[in-house]
């Protein structure tokens, strides 16, 4: 396509909530309404992802499922997220989440620590401004 580079380090937010495997399930549920964001990437001590919480998994396998309060986020997370280069094509990425069936997808560096987040929210609209710009190209 023409028009701006579709390569995720142009379209992946900087800004990443992030925690700790222990922490408590309504910690993550309270940063998430706190910082107005669907999930939590989970890392190590090397801010590398080993997993990630979203909103859907708080309700349907955290909420009446065990004590919020004790409960670490580990018992719900997605361990060993697939993760994205800041140089991996958009709709590469797109396809994947596809396939896998998720909505949000970490962006490591060389060395696998967490530099940002991609999602289809933030991929539609480029997406959006590529079709547009092929249209009037024709």
């Amino acid at each position: 396509m023409k028009g701006i580079s579709m390569i995720v380090e142009n379209i992946m937010r900087r800004e990443v909530v992030t925690a700790i495997e222990d922490e408590p399930i309504i910690k993550i549920a309270h940063l998430m309404m706190e910082k107005n964001v669907r999930s939590v990437v989970i890392v190590d001590r090397e801010n590398k992802p080993i997993g990630i919480v979203t909103d859907t998994d708080v309700l349907s396998r955290g909420i009446g499922s065990c004590n919020l309060y004790e409960t670490p986020v580990k018992k719900i997370m997605t361990s060993n997220p697939v993760t994205a280069s800041p140089t991996d094509n958009v709709l590469d990425i797109v396809k994947i989440m596809g396939e896998k069936r998720f909505r949000r997808m970490p962006v490591v560096n060389d060395e696998g620590k967490l530099i940002g987040i991609i999602s289809i929210g933030d991929i539609a609209p480029q997406v959006m401004i590529q079709l547009e710009l092929l249209r009037d190209s024709l």
